[in-house]
């Protein structure tokens, strides 16, 4: 079992969301509590974080240079040239405790995201598709935690984690349409140590699942959900990992600070980092948002 090492010591509250901007050669994640959005660069080991917000979810490159972002209720556009954002739509559930989450790019980039209600209510969130003029459609219901979202190489089948449920849920998936069908449970994660949170998906259809207070990632074959790997973690709370790098052959890994124990912290310092490990396969490239 291999071990990941730090990259980063950025200590965030609550670091999620990685993504791999393969045009600029970094890496983004945000810090949620803290409304961050974070940049490291592989070669220059440049690292920056940006308030944008009170709190920030998702931040995601488009196609026109800005960042597709979520704020609390609110999908919006955010323009990294003027620090500002310049469009927004409220997701409107009639659910006034409810928030946004994780989301993900699919091929046809356009952004897919969960909701939640703010103290995790039993199938109080649902799954939403955000299309290129911020118009939004609800795709799914019944979610208490959404997170981690991941689409097969050939664009056939969708996964999506709800951490609560302890459950991967797997789709029928028509990318030029955009719909999903026939959801079953791809992989039941009751016996695993903490919650899965985000994942990221390598070249052989293989998930890469964060267990937050497990300490580890876990890879799965999603034909069998066979545990295929374990890569630990120096936190205990990792949350979600992309794939990135020149070569798409590195994991990175977020973590968390905020919601760890003081006992914990003591034992992993480095909690709240952002850690990185070559598992000896690759992933595939981030998918951007198509701004209309």
């Amino acid at each position: 079992m291999q071990t990941a090492s730090i990259l980063l010591d950025c200590r965030n509250s609550l670091g999620e969301g990685p993504v791999w901007d393969h045009k600029a050669g970094e890496l983004m994640w945000v810090d949620y509590n803290e409304g961050l959005v974070c940049c490291f660069h592989l070669t220059s080991k440049k690292y920056s974080a940006t308030k944008i917000a009170e709190t920030v979810m998702v931040a995601i490159p488009t196609s026109s240079n800005n960042l597709i972002v979520a704020v609390n209720k609110r999908i919006c556009i955010y323009d990294p040239e003027k620090k500002e954002l310049i469009k927004e739509v409220i997701i409107q559930e009639n659910k006034p405790d409810n928030r946004l989450n994780d989301g993900k790019c699919d091929a046809n980039n356009r952004l897919w995201i969960g909701t939640m209600n703010n103290s995790a209510e039993n199938g109080e969130g649902a799954l939403y598709k955000i299309n290129a003029d911020l118009s939004y459609e609800k795709m799914d219901v019944a979610f208490t935690l959404p997170n981690g979202i991941a689409w097969d190489k050939q664009n056939k089948k969708m996964f999506v984690v709800d951490s609560m449920m302890k459950k991967i849920f797997c789709y029928d998936f028509d990318l030029e349409k955009g719909v999903i069908s026939n959801k079953s449970v791809l992989i039941d994660t009751a016996g695993e140590k903490g919650l899965p949170d985000g994942m990221a998906i390598d070249e052989e259809d293989n998930l890469w699942v964060a267990f937050w207070q497990g300490g580890c990632v876990v890879r799965y074959k999603t034909k069998t959900g066979k545990v295929l790997d374990r890569i630990k973690t120096p936190a205990d709370i990792p949350s979600s990992c992309c794939f990135g790098g020149e070569a798409l052959d590195t994991l990175f890994i977020t973590s968390s600070r905020k919601y760890d124990t003081i006992e914990n912290i003591r034992k992993f310092p480095m909690s709240g980092g952002v850690f990185t490990v070559k598992p000896g396969v690759k992933g595939m490239i981030t998918n951007f948002f198509n701004e209309g």
